[in-house]
This record gives structure tokens, C-alpha cells and sequence, in this order.
């Protein structure tokens, strides 16, 4: 298959058969073990993707791995993905120094089972006569996460604005610019469109006149992000020059891995920015007066999250 990771990753989940959007779960769970599904690994290789939420997920993982797998072995074709290259992930995961949790690890394992399940799919779809097995390559990875954390710990940047400094691409330091400012998840900077931008108006709690843009965050929310001026002006720019502001996520994060080695930091992701979002702007609500309890509701809030306690995680 040809084309950017972003684009095969979406071809292969949209067309796989596994995208079931607000269909019963727990229905196709109980015909699942009617067939046989006995173990949670049988149930997950039958059900479908249900969510929004966790479609974003999984498709994040996808992406990583096959940004890791072009990286590391030359493969460029989701399509040609092997075990070799799904268990060479998932170690560089657990031995890489991105401080992931046991957690976040399972998390990717259950992404690639998941993937299998799509890949076989789309090859059933389209009759390419390929099959794919991730089980064992994922069984042998399990072990790894012994010596991984139990549980959370800050994912900050230590200088988030001399990460953004240096980023080399300028679409790329513009997207980490946004996250940084604004706190949205890198897929909702990856297409800006232009109804999407909604002008200047001040920040209701620092005072200071800032750019918006309409978003959706995950479950389809409404979500509005503001940047500053500079930001906004730079980012409507390019949506008029450009028809949309646009970046292949995984070539973004291979930016933003660079900046971070180039500037002596632990490289924490796209998502370290939303990290860093989150503690200044809770600081920013709490110097405007805001009682901790309306601080930590106003940040969840901007930050996507229904649960004003979510807020505290960030916090850390």
C-alpha cells in the first residue's frame, strides 16, 4: 500500500470491517461467546472498534508502529507489517525512555491485537491472499512490562519552550506550538479546516485577547481551543494559503523526538505538551482568583475531560 503512514493507517481501519460506531457492544459480546469466545484475548479478536475514542486510540498505535518499523527495518508498507516488526515495537517501548507505564504498555499490546484483527480483515476484503498472527510476537513482549512503572508520573517537558524552539519544520513547531498553548490532542491539530477558526476574543480568565479554533475531541465533543495571537494569526495563514492546515502525526512526533534529544529532554510525546498546558494554565486560573476545585473544572474542561479530578493527574 502506498501513500503517508496517516493515510494506510485510516485505509486499512475504515475498510477492515472492524468500525462499528454506536453499535451494541455488549451484544456482538454475548454472540462472541455463543461462537466460542471463551478468554478476553477470544472476545478481542471478534469485537469490533465501537468508540470514537478508541478508534483514535488504536490508530495512534498503529501509526507508531509503522513509523517504527519503517524507521528500524525499511518497511513502508502497513501491508508487509510482521510479527518480527510488531514484537520489535513493543520492546523498543518497554527499553525505549519514554517512561512508559505498565499500563500504557498494555495498552499498546491490545492496539496491536487489534491491528492484526484489521489487517486480516482488509486482506479478506480485497483478497490480497495475506495473513497476519501477532499473538506469540505479543505473548513474548508481555514480559518486558515487569520492569516497567506502576503508575503514573508527570509526562511534562522539562523546557517545553525551547522543545517548540527547536523544532525544525515549521508546520511541525506550529503544531507543538498549538498543543503547548492551547492543550488539544495532536489528532485534533492534524487538519484544521478553515470553518474551524473562529477570530480573536479575550480569554475569559486571563483577560488577554487570544485566536480560537472550533474542535472535536474525542466522542465527536465540541471543544474550543485558543492560542495566541502570534499562534493564530501564523496557523489562519496557513489554512488560507494552504486550504487546511494538515500534519502526518507520526513525522510530527519524530520532530518534536529530535527537538527533545537536541535540547538535553526526555522526549515525553506529543501528549508532554498537553502536560505542560494543563499546569500553566491551572496556575493562569488560580492567579485569577479561581478557588482549586473551579481551577481544576475550568482546565478539565478546556482539556476535553468530563471529571474535574482528571485535572490532578496533569498536575503531578
Amino acid at each position: 500500500m502506498r501513500g503517508s503512514i496517516f493515510h494506510q493507517v485510516n485505509e486499512v481501519f475504515h475498510k477492515s470491517g472492524l468500525v462499528a460506531f454506536g453499535q451494541s457492544k455488549h451484544k456482538d459480546k454475548d454472540e462472541a461467546r455463543e461462537a466460542g469466545a471463551r478468554t478476553w484475548a477470544d472476545l478481542g479478536r471478534e469485537l469490533k472498534v465501537y468508540s470514537y475514542a478508541t478508534a483514535d486510540a488504536y490508530r495512534d498505535v498503529w501509526g507508531q508502529c509503522l513509523a517504527h518499523a519503517k524507521a528500524e527495518h525499511g518497511v513502508k508498507d502497513i501491508e508487509k507489517l510482521g510479527a518480527s516488526h510488531v514484537g520489535s515495537f513493543l520492546k523498543a517501548k518497554a527499553e525505549g525512555g519514554e517512561s512508559v507505564s505498565k499500563a500504557t504498555f498494555r495498552q499498546y499490546a491490545a492496539a496491536l491485537g487489534k491491528l492484526e484483527a484489521a489487517l486480516n480483515g482488509y486482506a479478506a476484503r480485497f483478497e490480497t491472499g495475506r495473513s497476519y498472527d501477532f499473538r506469540q510476537a505479543i505473548k513474548d513482549a508481555r514480559p518486558l512490562a515487569a520492569s516497567l512503572r506502576d503508575g503514573p508520573q508527570t509526562r511534562a517537558y522539562a523546557e517545553p519552550q525551547r522543545l517548540v524552539a527547536a523544532i525544525k519544520r515549521s508546520d511541525h513547531r506550529l503544531a507543538a506550538r498549538m498543543q503547548y498553548e492551547g492543550g488539544p490532542r495532536v489528532h485534533e491539530i492534524s487538519l484544521i479546516t478553515p470553518p474551524q477558526l473562529l477570530g480573536e476574543r479575550p480569554d475569559p480568565v486571563s483577560g488577554k485577547t487570544c485566536g480560537w479554533i472550533a474542535d472535536k475531541g474525542k466522542g465527536g465533543k465540541n471543544l474550543e481551543h485558543k492560542f495566541s495571537l502570534e499562534t493564530y494569526r501564523q496557523l489562519a495563514a496557513e489554512v488560507e494559503r494552504r486550504g487546511a492546515f494538515s500534519v502526518d502525526k507520526a513525522a510530527y512526533r519524530e520532530s518534536l523526538k529530535s527537538a527533545a534529544e537536541d535540547t538535553g529532554q526526555d522526549y515525553r510525546g506529543s501528549h508532554g505538551l498537553r502536560w505542560n498546558f494543563a499546569q500553566e494554565r491551572f496556575a493562569v486560573c488560580q492567579a485569577a482568583d479561581m478557588g482549586y476545585e473551579l481551577a481544576l473544572v475550568n482546565v478539565s474542561r478546556e482539556l476535553g475531560h468530563e471529571r474535574p479530578d482528571i485535572t490532578e493527574h496533569y498536575l503531578r
